[in-house]
């Protein structure tokens, strides 16, 4: 199954949920957006579940303007920086189960 899991406040969540599907073998994409994108600080308290969620192959997209904002630094290629027009195109696809959190 293909699985889109956006989320603008709860990153552990959305990140611990798509790591275990990502695990079971389903195409996981987790999209943080607005205050969760702060998950991709080295700093930040639930960044080893993001470095979790990336070894199980759950794709993580960030929102531009979300990264630029904050003026987040990212960590080699690990997070593919999006902008609306992406995801709207990943929700919008009939192939695609998507959840909010």
């Amino acid at each position: 199954m293909t699985v889109a899991l956006l989320t603008s406040q709860q990153p552990v969540e959305a990140l611990t949920l798509g790591t275990g599907w990502a695990r079971d073998g389903d195409d996981v994409t987790v999209v943080l957006l607005d205050t969760a994108t702060a998950v991709l600080r080295d700093t930040h308290e639930a960044a080893t579940d993001l470095d979790a969620a990336r070894a199980a192959g759950v794709r993580v997209w960030a929102h531009d303007d979300a990264v630029a904002e904050r003026a987040l630094k990212l960590r080699g290629d690990e997070v593919q920086v999006v902008d609306l027009d992406a995801v709207a195109a990943l929700v919008g696809s009939p192939d695609t189960s998507v959840q909010w959190w």
